[in-house]
């Protein structure tokens, strides 16, 4: 492990831990003080600064003990965790979230917001010395405490522990952070001649005495990160020697804390942690990469002219198929994560907008569990912050206007996902005002966005929130009504491959439904064709395939009684049609819209690789995509939302219905 990817893992677990304190701040703020709670803060800043310490990150170290400090009295009872303090706290958290980011991005952490830094850590000063005189005098921490004692820690480090870009100095650095150093022994034995010496491998050991008020689990906090493959021993010298357990040899790959208390292995956590393997997410791509091509090769084997004239071979190639599709099911699995991650971000965001603009709001989340892609949750937060501040700016109303609509003072923001026929779906709802259909419509005539004489349903007028630059504000604030953010979220929805539709009822509340694959990587695909040219469509928007009636006049198909818009292919992209007698239709679901998509041919089911455009065609509409076939030819993903959308309003009023029922 070299010195990026374990900066890698500070930054990960920091926000992990930032995660967990905002967490039990917004439980403290909502359901009050209990131990847990403030257990999870004081663990939260310790790691933090253990952790940044042993890479010498210096502003997160006197930053995070100062919010330590405060804890360890807040933890103790002797200060309170009064609302104007758990506040500052949200605020610390916050500037410590843009110290990770600075570390992660490479910069200067000193230059990254040093004026806010130095305000927060006068107001953690203030308020303690305000609350805690005593305790300002003497943290509980320094070695003048008189609950101070002695600790023996004999290290032992792994070898490779330079070559994992750590340095031991660093870790004997942080022990002073904990208390005075009586004593630091370095032992040679395993010294090796100047000759033989490898510059990566660390041959000293030490051994030292530590005066402090600290506790053994914060003592030996300090080497979580040189744990794998380390003997590292801690014994108070203070209790009675007959307590001391006798100390052994560490086992490989294992660290061996030995102290009066009897815990001589790994901790409980590491012990659940043994079986989870964090792996960089680059390499999860360049595995799904991988996997992609198998996919390929093993498609362009099916299709090879000399297995298909050999039934032995052709039926191992199936079996071969098989287990090529495990393995891309596995490997895609494996970058799963719950949608959660995007949904704890947000009652941070309800409880600061609450307190802006002074309503009261109950966030409901369920189905947190629900999986998707990661790369699909890292693009998924932006769309749903905009959606979730509109329903808490202009959906749900302030606390009079609810009282005087006969409603509860508390408005309801619900969160919820699930799956759904190979799908994610994502609903967001409030019990708002509802969206005012006429007022919609006025506002898009005065924008010319719609003719005054048009005669639009109720599904095409809440679509028209999504127009750019529109927005029915009458005041901006800055949380919304500058007309930019929902064009935005449509686009982004769409550029998942996603589709998002609203329902609404004047004075009850609006819902949003939001609906993704599972997946941007492989997909099962439905192959069709037109002319020379192929077509892939994710097969889990196809509903059904039949023969197309040829019509004349309106873009209507009569299904079975319904009417369906639909699209010709040939038409919308010009090509050459070239049916094999009479056309065929696919008919698609995109959310809760469908239509048809006229083609000449069906070839049929696929796994599908998806490849990205590229700049020169990543403007072309109606295309998502684009995969190579197993005959080496390239077939473009057709971009489904897009033309469903499309049929929908190029359809017209039809005179009469044609086609089959």
């Amino acid at each position: 492990m070299d010195l990026n990817e374990s900066l890698g893992i500070l930054v990960q677990e920091a926000r992990e831990l930032l995660a967990d304190m905002e967490v039990a701040l917004l439980a403290i703020e909502a359901h009050g003080v209990e131990p847990d709670r403030i257990n999870a803060l004081f663990r939260a800043a310790h790691t933090i600064k253990g952790s940044a310490g042993l890479f010498g990150l210096d502003p997160i170290v006197s930053f995070t003990h100062l919010m330590e400090s405060l804890l360890v009295d807040v933890r103790s009872g002797e200060l309170a965790l009064e609302p104007e303090l758990a506040g500052l706290m949200f605020n610390c958290a916050d500037h410590l979230g843009s110290l990770i980011d600075c570390l992660e991005a490479g910069g200067d952490l000193s230059a990254c917001e040093p004026d806010l830094r130095m305000v927060l850590m006068d107001s953690l000063r203030d308020y303690w010395q305000a609350e805690c005189p005593a305790a300002a005098a003497a943290p509980a921490l320094l070695a003048g405490s008189t609950d101070a004692r002695t600790w023996q820690i004999q290290l032992r480090f792994a070898p490779d522990l330079l070559a994992q870009g750590m340095d031991p100095q660093s870790f004997l650095l942080y022990l002073t952070n904990l208390g005075e150093l009586l004593s630091i022994n370095t032992g040679t034995e395993t010294l090796p001649a100047l000759a033989e010496m490898d510059p990566e491998i660390c041959y000293l050991t030490f051994d030292l005495e530590l005066l402090t008020a600290a506790s053994e689990a914060e003592i030996a906090a300090t080497f979580d990160f040189a744990r794998d493959g380390s003997d590292i021993r801690i014994r108070c010298l203070d209790e009675p020697a007959a307590s001391a357990v006798a100390q052994v040899p560490a086992p490989t790959g294992k660290t061996v804390i030995n102290t009066g208390t009897g815990n001589t292995g790994t901790s409980p956590r590491n012990g659940r942690e043994s079986s989870l393997i964090k792996v960089d997410s680059r390499k999860l791509d360049e595995l799904i990469d991988a996997v992609g091509e198998l996919v390929i090769r093993s498609a362009s084997c099916h299709a090879h002219p000399v297995i298909r004239g050999n039934s032995a071979l052709a039926e191992l190639m199936e079996s071969v198929g098989g287990l090529v599709e495990q393995i891309r099911d596995r490997a895609l699995n494996m970058r799963m994560v719950p949608i959660g991650e995007v949904f704890q971000r947000f009652p941070r965001v309800v409880r600061d907008v609450c307190q802006e603009l002074g309503k009261r709001i109950d966030l409901q989340i369920s189905g947190a569990d629900t999986e998707l892609d990661k790369s699909m949750v890292e693009k998924l937060t932006d769309p749903l912050l905009h959606i979730v501040r509109n329903a808490m700016d202009h959906g749900i109303e302030p606390v009079a206007d609810r009282v005087a609509a006969g409603k509860p003072e508390q408005g309801i923001l619900r969160l919820n996902a699930y799956h759904q026929s190979g799908a994610v779906v994502i609903e967001i709802s409030d019990d708002g005002r509802g969206l005012d259909t006429a007022k919609i419509l006025r506002k898009a005539v005065e924008r010319g966005l719609v003719a005054p004489e048009a005669k639009l349903t109720e599904r095409d007028i809440f679509n028209l929130i999504f127009a750019a630059g529109f927005s029915t504000a009458d005041q901006v604030t800055d949380l919304s009504g500058r007309g930019v953010g929902m064009d935005v979220v449509r686009q982004n929805i769409e550029q998942l491959r996603g589709s998002i539709d609203i329902q609404s009822t004047k004075g009850a509340g609006t819902r949003f439904h939001i609906q993704l694959p599972l997946t941007l990587a492989i997909i099962d695909g439905f192959e069709v064709a037109v002319g020379d040219s192929h077509f892939v469509l994710p097969l889990d928007m196809v509903v059904e395939c039949l023969e197309f009636s040829a019509s004349t006049g309106n873009d209507i198909f009569n299904l079975r009684g319904q009417p369906l818009p639909y699209l010709r292919l040939a038409q919308q992209f010009g090509i050459d049609s070239t049916p094999e007698g009479r056309e065929c239709l696919v008919v698609l679901q995109c959310g809760e819209q469908r239509a048809g998509l006229v083609v000449d041919r069906f070839v049929g089911e696929l796994q599908a690789v998806i490849k990205p455009l590229g700049h020169l065609l990543g403007s072309m509409r109606g295309f998502s995509g684009s995969t190579i076939l197993g005959d080496g030819s390239v077939a473009l993903l057709l971009d489904i939302p897009a033309l469903v959308a499309r049929a929908a309003r190029s359809a017209t009023q039809p005179l009469s219905l044609h086609g089959a029922t």
